[in-house]
């Protein structure tokens, strides 16, 4: 296995602003541009044990374990966002009730790949993260309150599992 070294070529940062999101765009168009966060999951080796006289030993293991993603989207006037995870949700409980014999053969609706845009400082996209085979896993607490005296948008959390992800 070859390995590379890269020179940093580019002095800017990343922009903790500069993204958008994308989720199957004729299914979830309204999340494309109602989201303010983005949690990028973790990534973790478990390590393979060996014993070894008086003391464990450990080796690299050989699976990769994906922590949960995690998107903070904004709520826009007539829920839309909100009810498209909820309507998703409501639909994977209800595919799993069929019995497998009804459901062979149908196009599998369940998992969508989510990708998320990484954009320069001048709002041009540099990478794309995708998450491939993601569906919601828990849709957060939104929080009505009338004592608040900010005007920032109402938000809610979106939680995900998925298979993998890759950068291109």
């Amino acid at each position: 296995m070859a390995t590379t070294t890269t020179t940093l070529q580019n002095p800017n940062y990343l922009q903790p602003t500069g993204f958008k999101i994308i989720i199957n765009r004729k299914r979830f168009g309204n999340l494309e541009f109602f989201a303010n966060g983005v949690s990028h999951p973790s990534v973790s080796l478990s390590p393979a044990m060996t014993a070894f006289r008086r003391s464990d030993t450990y080796q690299p293991g050989d699976k990769l374990v994906f922590g949960e993603l995690s998107i903070n989207a904004i709520m826009d006037e007539s829920m839309y966002v909100y009810n498209e995870i909820y309507d998703w949700m409501s639909g994977l409980v209800q595919e799993n009730q069929k019995p497998q014999h009804l459901r062979a053969g149908l196009e599998d609706t369940s998992m969508y790949d989510i990708s998320v845009i990484i954009l320069n400082s001048s709002n041009i996209k540099v990478r794309t993260i995708q998450y491939k085979n993601a569906f919601p896993t828990d849709i957060g607490t939104i929080e009505f309150a009338s004592s608040t005296t900010s005007v920032e948008s109402i938000s809610f959390p979106i939680t995900f599992r998925y298979d993998s992800f890759e950068f291109s």
